[in-house]
């Protein structure tokens, strides 16, 4: 097969993974960038086709490593990787919001169901991420406290092998009995542990730190709120450098200050945006669903038996919140979305411009609204 024509995008500036380019160019072939620079100091291949987008700005493809559905899509009952039509509309669905990649999120289930969602999952986009049945029965949040496991090494292996290999995230509480070893385990197998859903005071949260783990799911959410003498987590969360933690900004789930505490301490390399979006996600207030649960959406808020229960936030909207709630410039926004989700799951060829790098693009207004979204270098919105 011959190569495609290279393609050279110009743009009133580009997000580079250490500064931002203005003017810029950024050229393309066969799904890779070839090159990144300024108009005059980039050269053009013969035969490049070249669009010129104005005042627009070129950020990498936003990757959410926490969503359970969208576009009426629930993860767990509807996606298969063999469902052409329904990987298309939800990819779709992302794609509009600038996501090229991420991952899909189970929630609680009985086991086998569990495992055949893993299993049908495992091979769409980045992989899973298993937000439970590991978790704490009091931070439980929705999650059904009938499919909460305690944690084994049989279990995981169980999981790992319906998935081939595919699990990028767990999300599990440390304090469980067995969730130490659990953790090391799955560590060594390359897959990142999050902590979440969890009542773990500080010491058992650094304990889960000690054996492998190194993100913090939803932070503030389904964990012990801060106490001065019990800093529990959350503390650990805040404070600890060598942890990332997720956040769910959608002046929802947590209050806009405690949104711009978490930026300042977390700070521009350890904050990451996510969703955790439900099928609701670009629907419209109604009923929709949540794994088996019936969640009721109204003006935004997810609900289900009084508790929130998901979101139907857009990530693109969580880059933008970012900037209004925290008066954070565009880049740094933007690198909550793409910089920061790479390299927790050592992606070193997405979530940044540069060569080599994969070409998921998106392409924003100087506000941060999305103009087009490519994947390898395809347009797809």
């Amino acid at each position: 097969m011959s190569p495609s024509p290279p393609e050279a995008l110009i743009a009133a500036s580009l997000i580079a993974p250490q500064r931002v380019i203005a003017p810029a160019a950024l050229v393309m072939q066969d799904g890779r960038i070839t090159a990144v620079g300024t108009p005059a100091t980039t050269a053009l291949p013969p035969g490049t086709q070249v669009r010129d987008l104005g005042d627009a700005v070129l950020a990498p493809g936003f990757i959410d490593l926490h969503v359970h559905g969208g576009a009426g899509i629930d993860l767990m009952d509807d996606l298969t990787a063999a469902d052409s039509a329904g990987v298309a509309a939800f990819t779709q669905h992302l794609a509009a919001h600038g996501v090229t990649s991420f991952l899909a999120t189970t929630v609680t289930a009985p086991w086998e169901a569990t495992l055949r969602a893993v299993e049908r999952l495992a091979p769409v986009s980045l992989g899973l991420h298993l937000e439970g049945p590991f978790l704490s029965t009091e931070r439980r949040g929705v999650h059904p406290e009938s499919g909460l496991l305690p944690p084994t090494l049989a279990r995981l292996t169980q999981l790992w092998e319906a998935a081939q290999g595919r699990i990028r995230l767990i999300t599990i509480a440390p304090e469980l009995a067995g969730a130490l070893d659990f953790i090391a385990a799955a560590s060594a197998r390359g897959i990142c542990v999050s902590m979440g859903h969890s009542a773990a005071n500080q010491a058992q949260a650094q304990a889960g730190i000690r054996a492998g783990a190194r993100h913090v799911t939803h932070i503030f959410n389904a964990m012990n709120p801060l106490h001065h003498r019990d800093p529990g987590l959350l503390g650990e969360a805040l404070m600890n450098p060598a942890l990332s933690a997720e956040i769910i900004a959608d002046g929802i789930h947590v209050d806009p200050l405690l949104v711009q505490m978490f930026f300042r301490l977390k700070g521009p390399e350890r904050a990451i945006l996510v969703s955790d979006a439900l099928s609701a996600a670009g629907c419209g207030d109604g009923r929709y669903q949540l794994g088996a649960m019936a969640v009721e959406v109204q003006a935004g808020r997810c609900m289900h038996e009084g508790r929130l229960a998901g979101s139907v936030l857009t990530l693109d909207q969580a880059v933008r919140n970012a900037m209004i709630l925290c008066g954070s410039s565009l880049p740094a926004a933007v690198a909550m979305a793409t910089r920061n989700p790479a390299a927790l799951l050592g992606l070193t060829h997405k979530g940044r411009l540069e060569v080599g790098a994969d070409a998921d693009i998106v392409v924003l207004s100087p506000a941060g609204e999305v103009q087009a979204t490519y994947i390898a270098g395809m347009q797809v919105h």
